[in-house]
């Protein structure tokens, strides 16, 4: 399956963009200028001296988007990461050992995933006057994993059938040791899919609270959202914001393509990894 994966063309050209993506955030950041720094003039457009212009503040605005990228990044890989974490705790741990713990599990997914999680998010970062990255990740994980969740016990329970399992229970392993050690590993493919789709949903949403201005500090973390926000409430009596196109474009450009890239991928690893689509 990895080697229909590497020759599979939509996770490919996902894959590439994605990277170059990744690229401008983790190199670009180390050859650029202070993001944050103010200097004169101000609102320029794309020139010698600064590829894509300045802010209405007189910051460098590719400075920004670079910094904006790493730090996007972050918050995505960090809710990533632990949403997929949670996901796995609450769906296949409680799946794999049924009854009470199964129960349990699901109802506090139940509950989760009818909350309203967009709203929840803009009330607790309001209410946390100091949001960093690495908290506005953890919001948005702790709010993001009741459909990997349901997603992924609905696998346990097919997987947990199989023979091969049986055959585990039978030699003697124990419930957690045969889940961790025979059922996990059979769903890798699967719980990367889901941090796939998490990482990405996490840096939409971070873009999502930060444009109404509640993510992390625009004057200290710079993300992409950072950027969409403080290009809308720019005011001047000599330009609006909306003639500084050279502002807010390439915010959005790196976010579609961001959320682009990662369905894509999303895609051409359903086609490998799921039975059916690979027999098409």
């Amino acid at each position: 399956m990895w080697e229909l994966l590497r020759r599979n063309p939509k996770f490919i050209s996902g894959a590439v963009v994605l990277g170059v993506i990744v690229m401008f955030g983790v190199i670009g950041p180390m050859f650029t200028r202070d993001p944050t720094y103010r200097r004169l003039p101000i609102s320029q457009p794309p020139n010698n001296d600064f590829i894509l212009g300045t802010t209405g503040q007189g910051q460098d605005v590719f400075a920004q988007l670079c910094t904006g990228i790493r730090n996007s990044l972050i918050v995505g890989l960090l809710s990533g990461g632990l949403g997929t974490l949670i996901a796995i705790l609450f769906g296949a741990l409680g799946a794999y050992k049924g009854g009470l713990t199964d129960e349990i599990s699901n109802f506090i997914t139940n509950i989760v995933m009818v909350f309203p999680v967009f709203q929840a998010l803009i009330i607790l970062a309001y209410v946390l006057e100091s949001r960093s990255l690495i908290l506005v990740g953890l919001l948005i994980a702790a709010t993001g994993w009741p459909w990997a969740a349901r997603c992924i016990r609905s696998q346990v329970l097919s997987l947990k059938e199989r023979e091969f399992i049986n055959l585990a229970r039978m030699s003697g392993m124990r419930s957690i040791e045969t889940a961790v050690k025979e059922v996990l590993p059979n769903m890798f493919a699967y719980i990367l899919m889901v941090f796939v789709l998490l990482s990405g949903g996490a840096i939409i949403a971070e873009a999502g609270i930060s444009m109404l201005g509640l993510g992390p500090d625009p004057n200290n973390n710079v993300t992409l959202g950072s950027m969409l926000y403080n290009c809308m409430n720019y005011y001047s009596p000599y330009s609006r914001w909306t003639y500084l196109w050279w502002w807010y474009l390439p915010p959005g450009i790196v976010l579609t393509m961001l959320l682009s890239s990662t369905f894509v991928m999303h895609a051409g690893m359903d086609e490998v990894f799921n039975p059916r689509l690979r027999r098409v």
